[in-house]
């Protein structure tokens, strides 16, 4: 059997689980699980609040900024963001520049990172082509897995040989389709127990207590301070109604928005700690995590 390679990360544990982690929200966003985007710490004083968090004990999870990448290049080139991510790394406006400060970052910070995703652009073959390079440099990235365009038989190949995947096609898939993701992935990992999973772009909610990855991400905490909206609450990660239009901020009063920005961090902060809780309690109820699949089960399909 092949040695599972692990994926940097000073601070990883894989008994604390799961976990959600808050992205973007600037100086709002101060943990305890956060993710950053190379894309986001491209000068100095960036960098200084990478450092900071750090300092704090925060548990940060560095993003390639792929994504962030890829959507400033359909936009300027009036092409759809499925055609943007399918592009060789070379094709893509600013990639050179991105990927040089990635490594900068990954090289520095790794021994305090709780971890830092690949360079994810183009189909799984450029992926192989850049995750090679990096491990040549000595590094060793989260690979990334798209379900909807690189295969079922990829997500084997990474889950027998890393200790943890990023799962993407996630943020703009819609309802319908994020929960049929997420249920296939849950029954395929069944095979893989040592396998830690990571949904990209998805805010925790109800359907991560049945059908839970180890950890997520997401700025939609960030909603109420970009559209100036009530807070949506919520009971058991379920949403259960809006707050009164009272605790919306007042245009051009930096008192009120520093008010809600708070807000809406504190509550990010709590809906992790529910999901973590409720999750532990679930173990305890079941005996334990959901094991391997057995014979008596029959054939995924």
């Amino acid at each position: 059997m092949t040695a599972v390679v692990p994926t940097a990360g000073g601070t990883f544990n894989p008994d604390e689980h799961p976990i959600y982690f808050t992205a973007g929200g600037g100086e709002f966003n101060a943990g305890p699980y956060v993710l950053m985007a190379a894309n986001e710490l491209m000068a100095g004083s960036e960098e200084q609040r990478l450092r900071d968090l750090l300092d704090a004990g925060c548990r940060v999870l560095l993003d390639s900024g792929i994504f962030w990448l890829t959507n400033r290049h359909c936009r300027a080139h009036g092409i759809t963001m499925d055609e943007a991510l399918g592009l060789a790394p070379e094709e893509v406006d600013g990639f050179a520049e991105l990927r040089e400060r990635y490594i900068y970052l990954a090289r520095t910070y790794g021994d305090w990172l709780w971890g830092y995703i690949e360079l994810d652009q183009g189909g799984r073959n450029h992926k192989r082509t850049q995750r090679a390079a990096l491990h040549n440099l000595g590094l060793s990235p989260i690979p990334v897995y798209h379900p909807l365009v690189d295969g079922w038989d990829y997500f084997d190949e990474l889950a027998a040989t890393y200790d943890r995947i990023c799962v993407g096609n996630i943020v703009q898939a819609s309802a319908p389709v994020r929960l049929r993701l997420l249920h296939t992935i849950w029954e395929r990992r069944r095979s893989y127990p040592h396998l830690w999973i990571h949904a990209l772009g998805l805010t925790a909610n109800e359907w991560c207590l049945p059908l839970a990855p180890d950890s997520c991400d997401s700025s939609s905490w960030l909603a109420p301070l970009r559209w100036n909206h009530q807070r949506v609450e919520t009971a058991m990660l379920r949403r259960v109604g809006d707050l009164p239009a009272g605790f919306r901020y007042t245009r051009d009063d930096s008192a009120s928005y520093q008010a809600a920005a708070r807000l809406c961090a504190d509550a990010a902060t709590a809906l992790g700690r529910c999901w973590q809780h409720a999750a532990h309690r679930a173990e305890e109820l079941a005996g334990g995590p959901a094991g391997a699949r057995t014979e008596a089960e029959g054939a995924l399909r």
